[in-house]
């Protein structure tokens, strides 16, 4: 494994990395227990449809999920840079893969981003597997 960059350089990008883990963490769990499942409680406006009632808590997690790949981005950046792309390319492809099948299955093809979540999960796999 080569070095990206100096100690310091490389300690700032693990402190961002392990911060914005924390941060996605929180952000995930909290959001849950303090802003979403009060919305769907409620079931008032929007949130009395079944579809805003899925994709609510879906949009909230796929955002927490999607700064796990930053994160892993920037570790695999401090740690190992020449395999920083395969790393970023592999999270991307997982998560955004996943979240599209989930939202596919979850809105039962309602909600039109999990065609375009889905795709560009493949995508990113796709560029894994040929370069």
């Amino acid at each position: 494994m080569s070095s990206c960059c100096s100690p310091l350089q490389q300690a700032a990008l693990t402190a961002s990395s392990v911060l914005l883990v924390m941060t996605m963490t929180v952000h995930s769990v909290m959001g849950q227990r303090r802003l979403i499942r009060l919305l769907l409680d409620q079931g008032e406006g929007v949130m009395k449809h079944p579809l805003a009632r899925f994709i609510v808590p879906f949009a909230w997690h796929l955002t927490s999920a999607i700064g796990l790949v930053v994160a892993a981005i920037l570790f695999a950046w401090a740690w190992a840079p020449d395999q920083a792309r395969i790393v970023g390319l592999a999270a991307t492809g997982i998560v955004f893969t996943a979240g599209g099948l989930i939202d596919c299955v979850g809105s039962k093809g309602k909600h039109i981003g999990w065609a375009p979540l889905t795709l560009i999960g493949l995508c990113a796999f796709a560029a894994l597997l040929v370069g």
